[in-house]
């Protein structure tokens, strides 16, 4: 009897505890007055696209997306959902699975003359290459909210170089080729105003520049183009072969006892000259060590142009490549490199570049030409300014860029062109027959 009476016992109870639950339940599901989205993501992104195969047919291939990468900002104030960083032009944003974190109904239309239709979460393609009109409906019927999703897509494709209005210099009007250096947070500009040396600084956002047509010097004549920046100075060549220094850019005084032929390039450790039998560097202006004794007649004699930027290794070693023209080439540039370090034990020599048959890719003989390192890459201009060339290999081949990176469309063909990359930014500057210098500002596109 006590056993059936236990069995009637434990019914009860799981009736009662069934009951409470039941109850319980009913109140968490009570209606409520909530509606909001709180968090978005994405799926992968898939993209079709068309390109010419080698027979001319048309091919398809595809690119995708990781929809970790695409990160997503909700204004609840203004009912706004939007991609952080803007994707690139080719995505094809017009089927997208979404999965929303929401309390309430969700509901999207296309248009305001259509109806609004359920979302099934995490599975229907939504088109959000344009805004989508999103409703979420609260629980209790009554209350709800509006918010307009899109997907911000880049006009231009990923990877182009994109470039500002150009900006005219006001007060700098010059007569013989440009030299731009970008320094101590500023951009400087040196040039010869009526055939005397001068120089023009200011800020890559700033229309408002200085110019100081006539430096306070002894020199004869300091030639702008040799200028260089080294050890928080500027260093530039008289015509009679001395170097000087200056703080500012503005006041000079000879810095060494030594006279040499040309000046050449900088680094993070070396101040580089050729004199008259070698390469000589020096790190203080007082010694001077050979580091470079090797194909000497095939130094640059016009344009010589030169960059120095980290290894991709080792921020502790610097890579300094150099170019220009020499008349033992009419066809192709000439181009020197070296690996520089502070300790003498890892600080290589300068050397030539040498182009054989093998390099079907030299650096053309450009007039006016100038090189600059930006996005990873060397980019050189001259000639027609119509082109970049650009190296990947420090120097060694360069190639046409044909697609997406093109310098200012503006610029005027055959005539110099100062260029300094200042963060993100390469800066141009040219000026035209009448001496009337513009600045452009470029930018390379990319998905963050």
């Amino acid at each position: 009897m006590r056993k059936y009476i236990s069995i009637i016992s434990f019914v009860i109870t799981c009736f009662v505890l069934a009951f409470v639950c039941s109850c319980i339940k009913d109140d968490e599901v009570e209606n409520s007055p909530t509606c909001v989205i709180t968090s978005i993501s994405v799926n992968d992104i898939t993209s079709y696209l068309t390109t010419k195969a080698s027979d001319g047919t048309d091919s398809m291939y595809t690119r995708t997306i990781s929809g970790k990468n695409i990160k997503f900002n909700i204004d609840q104030v203004n009912g706004k959902i939007y991609s952080i960083d803007s994707l690139p032009s080719w995505t094809n944003l017009k089927r997208v699975v979404a999965s929303f974190s929401y309390t309430g109904t969700l509901y999207a239309r296309y248009s305001a003359d259509s109806l609004y239709y359920p979302i099934s979460n995490g599975t229907d393609s939504l088109d959000l290459s344009t805004p989508l009109d999103l409703l979420v409906v609260a629980s209790d019927g009554a209350s709800s909210k509006h918010y307009t999703a899109v997907i911000y897509r880049y006009t231009a494709n990923a990877d182009s170089m994109l470039w500002t209005a150009p900006v005219i210099i006001e007060g700098a009007s010059i007569t013989s080729t440009p030299k731009l250096i970008a320094a101590n947070n500023q951009l400087y500009l040196f040039a010869d105003i009526e055939g005397k040396p001068s120089v023009s600084y200011g800020f890559e956002n700033n229309e408002v520049w200085f110019t100081y047509p006539e430096l306070t010097t002894t020199a004869n004549h300091l030639d702008c183009q040799s200028v260089q920046y080294f050890n928080g100075k500027f260093y530039a060549l008289d015509i009679d072969g001395t170097i000087y220094a200056s703080d500012d850019a503005i006041t000079w005084n000879a810095a060494s006892n030594l006279t040499v032929q040309k000046l050449l390039a900088a680094d993070h450790f070396y101040l580089y000259a050729f004199d008259g039998k070698q390469i000589i560097a020096t790190a203080n202006l007082n010694t001077w060590t050979a580091n470079g004794t090797r194909h000497l007649n095939m130094l640059p004699e016009q344009f010589i142009t030169s960059v120095a930027y980290d290894t991709r290794t080792n921020s502790s070693l610097q890579v300094d490549v150099m170019a220009g023209v020499t008349n033992q080439h009419a066809d192709y540039a000439v181009v020197w490199y070296k690996i520089a370090a502070k300790e003498q034990a890892s600080n290589q020599q300068w050397d030539y570049i040498t182009v054989t048959s093998e390099n079907v890719y030299p650096l053309p003989a450009l007039n006016n030409l100038t090189i600059f390192h930006y996005n990873d890459a060397l980019y050189a201009l001259g000639g027609d300014n119509k082109l970049f060339y650009k190296s990947e290999d420090n120097g060694i081949t360069w190639k046409q860029v044909t697609e997406n990176q093109f310098p200012p469309s503006t610029l005027i063909a055959n005539k110099p062109v100062g260029i300094a990359v200042s963060g993100e930014h390469v800066i141009m500057i040219q000026a035209n027959n009448a001496g009337r210098v513009t600045m452009w500002k470029g930018k390379i596109n990319k998905l963050k």
